[in-house]
């Protein structure tokens, strides 16, 4: 059985290291992903984060175990992707959400078509959403978070994230209309 994220770090904290490797391995296929939405490039969201899991060791003493892990280590990537944004000046950015799963070989090159245009489409509407919302949506449903991780990492009540979730998908599905994309 795989240990929990509070055993680890109770672990880490007991002078155990090694158990930081754990949660690094756990944590670092959405933490990649999302360095990589604020980046653009694989070679700077490797860069990114590795400087944001060695940035939360250090910073591991000022975890509460109240609100998770996982959103706390999220939240201090969306700040670290945020400070590079603002350091580099990057105005364009890429905040995919699709999985190389969802681009599976379609049976007829008319579905292929379709549906490259489809996601080209929801691409394009994401990128068009205010940051907040984009990745709202974008944890909730291609990282599964539930509605109290979310709260923790937006710092806000479940309900609130209840009614951001709803006018993201309602923002998304306006502007995928307004630019001739089916939603």
């Amino acid at each position: 059985m795989e240990p929990s994220d509070k055993q680890l770090i109770s672990d880490i904290r007991a002078g155990r290291n090694r158990s930081f490797a754990v949660l690094v391995e756990r944590y670092q296929t959405p933490i990649y992903n999302l360095m990589y939405r604020f980046s653009g490039s694989s070679d700077e969201a490797a860069d990114m984060t590795q400087e944001l899991f060695i940035r939360a060791y250090e910073n591991l003493d000022r975890y509460q175990e109240k609100g998770g892990f996982f959103p706390w280590l999220y939240t201090m990537a969306l700040n670290h992707g945020r400070d590079w944004q603002r350091k580099r000046r990057n105005g364009r950015r890429f905040f995919g959400i699709l999985t190389s799963d969802e681009l599976q070989a379609p049976s007829t090159p008319d579905h292929e078509c379709e549906m490259r245009e489809r996601i080209d489409g929801l691409q394009q509407a994401l990128n068009r959403l205010p940051e907040d919302r984009r990745e709202l949506l974008i944890l909730r449903y291609r990282h599964d978070c539930s509605i109290s991780e979310l709260a923790g990492i937006f710092n806000t009540s479940e309900s609130a994230i209840k009614m951001r979730l709803q006018r993201s998908l309602e923002a998304l599905g306006r502007s995928m209309e307004r630019h001739g994309h089916d939603s």
